[in-house]
């Protein structure tokens, strides 16, 4: 096996090696890896649908939604399968050439898809979404781990947004052209395929103008046993400071897009009386709002990666999901929440991809969007269940498992926030506390000279400290616990706000700043204290000196004046510790 194995690498390397590309810098770079990127989710999605179709006026309408169903699963079980594997190659070979490979793989299934319509073949159909399906599954890594090679690290955010938002304009265009071409036609799902050729053909004509990347040298063997190695990138992703936590939030957002897509023709035939062609419309709603959001997301996120826009943006798709049950027979509102989910879906995901893309080590950056690709179409076959679950199963309306699914999300949303607490605290500070209160700080530039230094908030109190993370966006909260207060609990949910039993020399909250200061030296440990500073005789006293022995630490003094209209942030100089 072992030697299969490299045999197979070996003949793959020496193939590529033959494909031409360019080997000069070329600006263009990324929009070639655009069009690539638009033209496959344009095939893709407008081969999807048209598979429904088919299937449909084969076996009926009352079969909607277990066809629909049915065509989920086969369309992620590739991504399962083969996510792992091509993680591994694109580390290991030009991610250029690659994808000029897996190009022709679609156009080949394109040509096999003339064929199985012409002879009106179900399990055949099935087959080459599979085959498409590969494709797409081989072509994400390479496609999203070549960013960074094509683009300086500031621009990242930006050329994610413009991928993600290109991408769902694909499934605006997918989506209208798959209904539009099945009418046009008189349903001659023949004529659809060869229009699908095209598409295929101009996808692969683009990946010439991708510049050529250079292998990374990753020695990472193929390993056929995928779900271990799955599992072992997953946990390394959880060693890496909130990298796990953006991958699987990447990952449910696909599950949100899916479960839509999928639930929205049922909800259309059910709930606003409308033919599944006119479902698959509505479903332009909510892409062409994932476009404009996804834009957006670019723009807040130009100068830093906002995961606190993540967080908040899945409490309005829990919010708008539960309308959609509460308006589910008005057409006009229908479209409205749709693409409201659209909006808030591009601000969620375009935050977390940049961080994944960013925080990855480059070795493993493309074994890191392989494990979020395959948790992705889990979310993906996840949504597949859950609408079986729900209309087969438990016999629920459309409607009602819009309900259930935003009530989940509203669940996941609280948790996303208090796990990444540190962003989120900070980013609701910053956009939403700072504004409304008209924040003036000074001394700020105290904390841009010694990074690291522990703050200790006077007079504190949770207002003082909120609005003090509009200032100090890398605060990390310690306040001491009443003995007659005991949450063992909280310190596990907040991953920036601790309790610590301590008594009233303070010396525990020093201990724990210390322990958050070596961890990670780029946050600031703030500690909240109810006098004006720390006692003098305990910041000199010999317990300081050792804890902090070896290392220059800084106090900043923080003090949050909220007696007047506007609220005065000042940061004081502090005694070093040593």
């Amino acid at each position: 096996m072992a030697f299969l194995k490299k045999s197979l690498l070996v003949k793959l390397n020496h193939f590529l090696s033959k494909l031409p590309g360019f080997s000069r810098p070329d600006k263009h770079s990324l929009h070639f890896l655009n069009i690539a990127q638009f033209m496959g989710a344009l095939n893709d999605n407008i081969f999807k649908l048209v598979i429904a179709y088919f299937l449909i006026d084969l076996k009926g309408t009352a079969h909607a939604s277990t066809i629909l169903a049915k065509i989920g699963a086969t369309f992620v079980i590739p991504f399962l399968l083969f996510s792992s594997t091509a993680g591994v190659l694109a580390d290991r070979f030009s991610k250029q050439r690659l994808m000029m490979l897996y190009k022709g793989i679609e156009m080949g299934t394109m040509v096999l898809a003339m064929i199985a319509f012409a002879s009106k073949s179900a399990w055949a159909s099935y087959l080459l979404l599979f085959m498409l399906s590969t494709h797409s599954a081989l072509f994400g890594p390479p496609k999203y781990a070549i960013i960074s090679e094509l683009v300086p690290k500031e621009r990242v955010p930006s050329a994610n947004g413009l991928i993600t938002s290109f991408t769902y304009l694909a499934i605006i265009i997918g989506t209208f052209l798959a209904s539009f071409l099945t009418e046009m036609t008189g349903r001659n799902y023949v004529i659809v395929a060869f229009f699908c050729l095209m598409i295929a053909i101009i996808g692969f004509i683009s990946t010439f103008g991708i510049r050529h990347t250079p292998a990374q040298g990753s020695d990472k063997k193929l390993n056929f046993l995928f779900v271990r190695e799955i599992y072992s990138t997953l946990v390394f992703c959880r060693s890496q400071k909130h990298l796990l936590v953006a991958v699987c939030g990447s990952a449910y957002f696909l599950f949100i897009g899916a479960f839509i897509q999928l639930n929205i023709i049922p909800y259309a035939i059910s709930a606003l009386h409308l033919s599944e062609i006119a479902g698959g419309y509505l479903f332009l709603s909510t892409a062409f709002g994932i476009v404009l959001g996804a834009y957006l997301g670019g723009k807040v996120s130009k100068k830093r990666v906002e995961l606190g826009l993540s967080c908040f943006a899945a409490l309005f798709i829990a919010l708008l999901l539960l309308l959609l049950w509460v308006y589910r027979h008005h057409l006009i509102a229908v479209v409205f929440l749709l693409v409201g989910i659209g909006v808030f879906g591009g601000l969620f995901i375009v935050p977390f991809d940049s961080f994944v893309q960013l925080f990855s080590p480059n070795e493993k950056r493309g074994q890191i969007i392989a494990a979020n690709n395959f948790l992705s179409f889990c979310g993906v076959l996840l949504a597949s269940g859950a609408l079986y679950l729900y209309s087969a199963i438990l016999g629920l309306s459309p409607s009602i498992g819009f309900a259930v699914t935003g009530g989940f999300t509203l669940l996941l949303a609280l948790f996303v926030i208090s796990r990444l607490s540190d962003l989120s605290l900070s980013f609701f500070s910053r956009h939403i506390l700072h504004p409304l209160n008209h924040i003036h700080t000074d001394g700020q530039n105290l904390l841009e000279k010694n990074p690291g230094a522990i703050l200790i908030l006077q007079r504190a109190s949770w207002k003082k400290a909120m609005l003090l993370l509009s200032a100090a966006p890398n605060a990390y909260l310690l306040l001491r616990q009443g003995a007659k207060r005991r949450f063992p609990w909280f310190n596990w949910l907040f991953y920036s706000v601790r309790l610590v039993p301590s008594d009233d020399s303070l010396q525990s909250l020093l201990e724990k700043a210390k322990e958050v200061s070596d961890r990670d030296e780029a946050v600031n440990p703030c500690i909240l204290v109810e006098t004006d500073k720390l006692p003098e005789n305990l910041v000199g006293s010999r317990r300081m000196f050792d804890l902090f022995k070896g290392k220059t630490t800084k106090f900043i003094y923080v003090d949050v004046d909220t007696s007047h209209r506007h609220v005065n942030i000042t940061f004081q100089e502090g005694p070093f510790s040593n």
